[in-house]
């Protein structure tokens, strides 16, 4: 698609919604003079406004004037002050999209008004490096138009899905809260091999690679991961001895549980 010709608001530039602005920078499809954002510090503010070249504001109601796009990326218990603060200067065809856990459709209905075209997304972290994977769900007052604008925005920093909303606290927990478990998993990698003689920069060089090596593997092979794992166990060898291990210390099931944890907080926010 080409240029996304609409001025963006982001409010809240913190971990997520700076990953949203880095994307979206860094995208071709977007004209970056319609950027503008906000975040709470004033020196941060300052600091963001040089790094990225675009306005970074203190003031949510100045930002979300007369913006076509509107992105709360603000922590879910300041989600609804948020919408009441700037709800006077939206816009009435102007589309507001949350990334807040826990705030639905029924949520933005009763506080914008049923005709408000509204969506939820929930994004992850590796979108600051154009690899996330976003969750989609939308409002029936988006036009078609209207919810290809939104998956173009968030295919700029990785790929979006539609879902329907009764599916978006499973995606949080399988890829929007994920990452910080694969990280833990890159860490631990790294530390056996210490433990075993590697420098640490030898040792988190050899897991991020073998990290991001099998993942690309499991995209672009038409093989079961489980047949991926047969693949490279090669009798009495040293990776059926690890999987022989991680299935003793219950590895499957302790991932499945704690991602299951995670669906479960989410559907209880």
């Amino acid at each position: 698609m080409g240029t996304i010709n609409k001025t963006i608001a982001i409010i809240g530039i913190g971990n997520m919604g700076g990953a949203i602005l880095n994307g979206l920078i860094k995208a071709a499809e977007v004209n970056n003079a319609q950027l503008r954002a906000s975040r709470a510090n004033a020196e941060k503010a300052t600091a963001d406004s040089a790094k990225y070249g675009i306005p970074v504001l203190t003031d949510n109601v100045a930002t979300a004037e007369n913006a076509d796009v509107i992105i709360l990326a603000v922590k879910p218990y300041l989600i609804k002050t948020v919408i009441d603060e700037i709800k006077p200067v939206i816009q009435s065809n102007a589309i507001v999209i949350s990334v807040a856990t826990g705030y639905s459709l029924a949520d933005a209905s009763g506080q914008l008004g049923a005709q408000a075209k509204f969506a939820r997304v929930m994004p992850n972290i590796p979108a600051q490096v154009g690899e996330g994977i976003s969750g989609v769900v939308f409002n029936d007052q988006l036009t078609d138009d209207d919810k290809a604008i939104i998956l173009q925005i968030f295919n700029t920093i990785g790929t979006a899905e539609p879902l329907n909303e009764s599916q978006l606290d499973a995606f949080t927990g399988i890829a929007g809260s994920s990452p910080a478990i694969i990280f833990m998993i890159i860490e631990a990698m790294a530390d056996a091999g210490v433990a075993k003689g590697l420098t640490r920069p030898q040792a988190l060089a050899f897991a991020k690679q073998a990290v991001k090596g099998s993942a690309q593997l499991a995209i672009e092979s038409d093989l079961h991961p489980g047949a991926l794992k047969d693949a490279v166990s090669t009798p009495g060898g040293t990776t059926i001895e690890e999987v022989r291990t991680a299935e003793a210390m219950n590895l499957r099931s302790t991932i499945m549980e704690t991602i299951i944890a995670g669906i479960d907080k989410s559907a209880s926010l």
